[in-house]
């Protein structure tokens, strides 16, 4: 063999097996074909080195390559206990007067004049510390007359506590008396606590207009304990 074609050769061989080719094949050297990884969700870790996630977590889970934790969901704080206070005589006696209304001897609601009727409601708003459009759905509308729940419940509060009821001493009972510029005002996370609660203000401390005995039953007739519920979705 021609001295110059065996340094050509001898050239060449040492090229390839420093590049990686297979030394004494004369195979020539093809980059590796990357690894197929089985697909894996979003956010997980794959099982080869090296590989990256499709979608990193950060913080604690990125540092240890685990998946991160789902998020819990928020939820609303458990609102503050009401708190309760025991009835005592209205002060809104003098303000009924002025309307040509007695409060110790009040009508049934739906037999007020529009005009005095209006000026009540005034007073629900003070008694209960509410707006006009937490009762009436017609606020922006013009639709004052629409029922709603509070409406119902309003009107039979007025002519089974108000009208029905007075103080054991015989002062006038009005909406204020209970409310005290609240709309909620009762706690009823424990009901043992508040049926003994309501036997001692509701029962012990009012009495019936008419004379009759004055017990739960004059307000939970049939003993129904969910007035509001019945009343409001009558």
């Amino acid at each position: 063999m021609p001295r110059r074609l065996s340094h050509v050769l001898l050239a060449a061989g040492l090229f390839l097996a420093a590049c990686g080719g297979a030394a004494g094949t004369g195979a020539p050297w093809t980059p590796a074909a990357p690894a197929v990884e089985p697909s894996a969700p979003a956010g997980s870790v794959s099982p080869s080195a090296g590989a990256q996630p499709a979608e990193a977590p950060s913080g604690a889970a990125a540092s240890s390559g685990a998946a991160p934790l789902p998020s819990s969901p928020r939820t609303a704080p458990s609102p503050a206990p009401v708190e309760m206070k025991a009835p005592v005589s209205s002060v809104l006696a003098g303000e009924l007067r002025a309307i040509g209304l007695d409060a110790a001897n009040l009508p049934p609601l739906e037999k007020l004049e529009p005009t005095a009727l209006r000026r009540v409601m005034k007073l629900f708003a003070r008694s209960l510390g509410a707006k006009c459009g937490d009762c009436h759905a017609g606020q922006g509308t013009g639709d004052f007359a629409a029922p709603t729940r509070r409406k119902k419940i309003a009107a039979k509060m007025w002519d089974e506590f108000v009208v029905k009821l007075q103080m054991t001493d015989a002062s006038p009972l009005f909406c204020d008396s209970c409310h005290q510029g609240r709309i909620v005002q009762l706690d009823r996370t424990d009901k043992k606590a508040l049926g003994r609660w309501m036997d001692a203000n509701f029962v012990d401390k009012l009495k019936r207009k008419d004379g009759a005995d004055h017990d739960c039953e004059t307000c939970h007739v049939g003993k129904e304990m969910h007035l509001l519920t019945q009343w409001g979705g009558g």
